[in-house]
């Protein structure tokens, strides 16, 4: 990654000038010493062991610095909503009679992609002085962030030795989605959705139990089987008829991107966005849905009601695009395996031709599939290929959605409407 590149310049930076200031000082005490064995007398031996002394006062001043310097953070939140702002305050204070002249302070690569004030910067501090740095964080990007000071380096008078000071807590901040609001659905939802869903609903039995499995991370505690789960001394979980054949799919691709820049994380942000906006709309229709999505193992979060999307919507706020894995040995694999219900929705950053051939393979195995993504891999600011790719999957009955990532504006910012995550 870009910013990873950049840091590592600077360490490699840091040690030759390390190396420059040892071998400046190993320069001026051989001075001193063919100086003194030459010439004799009183001023070139006490110019040579004042020479010797420099390391040793070194080290008793880094030492002094250590136990007089003091350092802390200061957050407004942890928690908050994409387009708030963060406010975040460094103090620096020297209680000893000493000067510091040397002291880096090393921020967040996180806290620098979001916050381009918030970058390593040099200072120095007086004796018994106190110096503050405070940052307004626009928080345009949704995630999880480590934001302040990752560590402090303090050099002595020499440049010979450093000692570095860590932070007592670490400054994370979860910043999570808007929640678009979306007012109607497309054809083959309401057809698959609302009308087979409705029916399956109205059917008798449709709350007979069909399953019964340990709780995962997201299960909505209403469908806890609260007899068994006393008596196996963990949470089992009971899935009825129509929860297992008639949910909806909502595929997240989390692969990895070669860099981590303002324009990754928008686009990322304009698929989640997305992508939540979706299963806002489902579950305000007991609609149930699955978010799945692969992090070290397929992961699930099931819901069918509005009650159930603050679950969806906390996992979808964490969710980090850091995946290696091949999306087509994932996706058909857990398809074949679980055979929930026929609507699948793919959302992802990139496809390509070998993703789409996974989908036609889906498709004609009777599923109803739509897809939402930003860019087509290998294909490079060529409108014209991209919409005869939309068009193909448009022909196999795909429904396969651009989608293009827009900057937050201040007014609309200004005017965003939380209603509706209050009421969620």
């Amino acid at each position: 990654m870009k910013n990873d590149i950049g840091n590592v310049s600077v360490e490699l930076k840091e040690k030759d000038n390390r190396k420059i200031s040892f071998l400046r000082y190993a320069f001026l005490l051989l001075i001193c010493i063919l100086y003194a064995f030459f010439y004799g007398g009183f001023y070139p031996f006490t110019l040579l062991y004042i020479v010797i002394a420099l390391p040793v006062l070194s080290i008793l001043y880094l030492a002094t610095i250590y136990f007089t310097f003091k350092c802390s953070q200061e957050l407004n939140e942890r928690i908050f909503v994409k387009g708030e702002h963060a406010s975040y305050i460094l103090h620096l204070q020297n209680s000893s009679f000493l000067f510091i002249p040397f002291i880096k302070i090393n921020m967040y690569i996180e806290g620098q992609v979001i916050c381009k004030k918030m970058q390593n910067i040099k200072l120095s501090l007086a004796p018994f002085s106190r110096h503050d740095l405070e940052f307004k964080i626009e928080l345009f990007y949704r995630g999880v962030y480590d934001v302040g000071v990752s560590s402090i380096k303090i050099s002595d008078l020499l440049g010979l030795f450093t000692y570095t000071v860590y932070p007592p807590e670490k400054k994370t901040i979860l910043v999570k989605p808007r929640i678009m609001q979306k007012y109607s659905s497309d054809e083959i939802t309401v057809k698959i959705n609302e009308g087979e869903q409705s029916k399956e609903y109205n059917d008798s039995g449709n709350d007979e139990v069909v399953n019964i499995r340990e709780y995962v991370y997201g299960d909505s505690f209403r469908k806890i089987h609260w007899n068994l789960s006393s008596k196996l001394d963990k949470l089992m979980i009971k899935e009825t008829k129509n929860e297992t054949k008639s949910e909806s799919i909502f595929y997240l691709n989390l692969y990895k991107h070669e860099v981590l820049d303002e324009i990754t994380l928008l686009k990322e942000d304009c698929l989640i966005e997305e992508i939540v906006k979706h299963i806002h709309y489902h579950l305000k229709k007991d609609m149930s849905s699955r978010l799945v999505f692969f992090n070290g193992e397929t992961q699930t979060v099931r819901g069918s009601s509005q009650q159930d999307f603050l679950n969806i919507y906390n996992v979808l706020s964490e969710v980090r695009f850091n995946q290696d894995y091949d999306f087509n040995q994932i996706l058909e694999p857990y398809i074949e395996k679980n055979q929930f219900g026929n609507l699948l929705y793919v959302f992802s950053v990139k496809i390509n031709v070998n993703m789409i051939d996974t989908l036609l393979k889906i498709k004609n195995k009777g599923f109803n599939i739509v897809v939402y993504f930003i860019e087509f891999e290998y294909i490079e600011s060529d409108e014209y290929e991209e919409e005869d790719i939309i068009e193909i999957l448009s022909k196999q009955n795909i429904n396969a959605n651009r989608l293009t990532p827009l900057i937050t504006l201040d007014h609309e910012i200004n005017n965003l409407d939380n209603t509706i995550l209050e009421g969620a």
